[in-house]
């Protein structure tokens, strides 16, 4: 398989959410490459384990009302997966690390490039308000917390975007939401993490004071 003129080595995923793999078989059967994940998403990507259940009690809109009906199952992913390598580097990506930003799940990860500080951010937070409907449609981009219904540790994901925002990104490109680019997306950054309880953090819902790790 060849991708901009460029045979496809790998396939890297942030995390094993429904909405994250819905290609990611098909790749793999058509490619032949490996797909890397961090280690403590391989169950859910192999199909020996579901997530925990959405939370549509955290309100925000639509979107988090209607979380209930999304996907938990395992991925059953049946092609070659591995954990990624330790020490943060990416197979096949040379400038390239991943760290270990887990919240939303349990083994998210998110990936820079120093050069150019350049942050593939996953779900670790996003550049729209996915709990809305309204947001989802029209797309501002604006920084927010991760996805609040499939997020299951809101202490670690306080602390994994503090890590991202140590990283002083000039460029991030989330999963849900618009790239964003410029000194005032790192500055805007600064301020998710400096004052995430206030603005990312849910006042109530299932996993706000009852974290699942792991």
């Amino acid at each position: 398989m060849v991708v901009d003129d460029r045979p496809l080595n790998a396939i890297v995923l942030t995390h094993a959410h429904f909405d994250h793999v819905g290609a990611v078989q098909q790749l793999s059967d058509t490619s032949g490459v490996p797909v890397y994940i961090h280690h403590d998403e391989l169950d859910y990507l192999r199909g020996t384990r579901a997530y925990p259940p959405p939370d549509p009690s955290v309100g925000g809109g639509m979107m988090a009302r209607l979380s209930g009906l999304y996907p938990r199952n395992p991925a059953n992913f049946t092609g070659d997966a591995r954990a990624l390598p330790a020490g943060g580097t990416v197979p096949h990506l040379p400038g390239w690390s991943w760290i270990h930003t887990p919240g939303h799940s349990a083994g998210h990860v998110s990936l820079f490039r120093a050069s150019d500080r350049t942050l593939i951010v996953g779900d670790a937070f996003c550049t729209t308000k996915q709990e809305s409907l309204l947001a989802v449609a029209t797309q501002r981009p604006e920084l927010h917390g991760p996805p609040a219904y499939f997020t299951t540790d809101w202490n670690a994901a306080r602390e994994s975007v503090r890590v991202l925002s140590d990283l002083e990104p000039l460029a991030v490109a989330p999963g849900h939401g618009r790239p964003m680019s410029g000194e005032h997306t790192t500055a805007a950054l600064h301020e998710l993490a400096s004052r995430f309880n206030e603005l990312a953090r849910p006042r109530n819902g299932r996993y706000v004071e009852h974290p699942v790790k792991g």
